[in-house]
């Protein structure tokens, strides 16, 4: 560790005094607030493998198969609107009870919106922009996990300039002047993602914007496509963004340790709550941003000027789903912050929001969160809501 102070919170009762700064916090109502979401956007189609029903089943099948064939009974889901952005811009407006002002700007279709994300999002944000085609995921569900087989060719047309051509810029200033705060999500699966990010942040500072008014959430989702030229490349980006943001950079455990690897940590394969703060502080430390958090299934850390803290979650064994748990996650510890809430607070709310949606196929509110975690204390927390 860095030397700062660690606070490893190791079950739901020693939150108790988090837990209370939380309801308090979120309770009561607060000013409407606008800002941004992006970048992309997906089709997803739900597959669930019935046998075997879990990866560290079906990955030696599928080998031992290799040269040959293989056949497993599935149950097709059906058809949802995806991407790592359109979940995080649902989620953030069902955190705040429909009560903030969320303009999505992403690959909706072309030329227009699709109904499928019309439908689903016209009703949870404030205005839709679309960039470009959607792209195509099949989403393996297993119990212990999902694969994601995407057909991302439309993500190359996401472009600062195709941004600029379909918001315009007066009215991407409009949105930018009222803005309290930007998620950018998806860096991994958008090529020209890193540009959007810069040129948002230097956008705000040239509109005389007030340095840190806006939180600016950064999730990479899976990257370890990109070669590490482009992670390079992405980090120098950090400073400039941070010093005119309140950044918040969010890895999952994966992610955290293939970043962990580009300064030579050698993390993989370390789970334990230590370990996970220690990578969330290590991580921090070279990267500049304001705080850095790394969430496994079980929890959370976030490493920040103030130290690092980690906070166990509301686990669930059995998933009902788990394709948008990470947005969801997310959006809660974003909603959080723009509460006030502290560090503590803030990776409890991205458990509390991933915790609920993974039992019931919905997402949270902050009254939600409230009732889980009074059902979480009370040891009466099942698996599903």
């Amino acid at each position: 560790m860095s030397g700062k102070h660690c606070t490893l919170y190791r079950d739901v009762q020693a939150l108790a005094p988090v837990i209370r700064d939380f309801k308090a916090q979120t309770a009561g109502g607060s000013a409407r607030l606008s800002g941004l979401c992006g970048f992309d956007g997906f089709i997803d189609t739900f597959v669930r493998l019935q046998t075997p029903p879990s990866m560290a089943e079906f990955g030696p099948k599928v080998a031992a198969a290799a040269g040959v064939a293989a056949s497993y009974p599935a149950r097709h889901l059906g058809d949802k609107f995806g991407g790592n952005g359109p979940l995080f811009a649902a989620a953030l407006n069902d955190i705040h009870a429909g009560q903030i002002d969320v303009t999505y700007i992403g690959a909706l279709g072309h030329p227009e919106v699709l109904p499928i994300f019309q439908a689903a999002l016209g009703g949870k944000t404030k205005r839709l922009y679309t960039l470009g085609r959607a792209a195509q995921s099949t989403c393996l569900e297993f119990t212990d996990g999902k694969v994601m087989l995407n057909d991302m060719s439309a993500c190359a047309e996401v472009t600062w300039e195709r941004l600029l051509e379909c918001v315009g810029q007066t009215a991407l200033d409009e949105e930018l002047k009222a803005a309290r705060f930007i998620s950018a999500v998806n860096w991994g699966k958008l090529p020209h993602a890193g540009e959007i990010w810069s040129q948002l942040a230097a956008r705000l500072a040239q509109l005389g914007v007030p340095a840190k008014k806006v939180f600016y959430f950064m999730d990479l989702a899976e990257f370890e496509t990109r070669p590490l030229a482009d992670r390079e490349d992405l980090l120098a980006r950090m400073a400039p963004i941070t010093r005119q943001c309140q950044t918040l950079l969010s890895f999952n455990l994966k992610e955290a340790w293939q970043m962990g690897e580009v300064f030579g940590g050698a993390y993989h394969g370390r789970q334990d709550a230590a370990s996970v703060a220690e990578l969330a502080d290590f991580l921090r430390s070279r990267i500049e941003v304001d705080r850095v958090i790394v969430h496994p299934n079980n929890g959370a850390a976030c490493a920040s000027a103030g130290g690092t803290v980690y906070v166990p979650g509301p686990h669930c064994r059995a998933p009902l789903i788990s394709t948008g748990a990470g947005d969801n996650f997310g959006a809660g510890c974003l909603a959080a912050a723009l509460k006030g809430l502290e560090d503590a607070g803030i990776v409890l709310a991205g458990n509390c929001a991933s915790g609920h949606f993974v039992r019931s196929g919905r997402s949270a509110s902050f009254a939600d969160m409230a009732k889980l975690l009074e059902t979480w204390g009370g040891g009466t927390l099942t698996e599903r809501l």
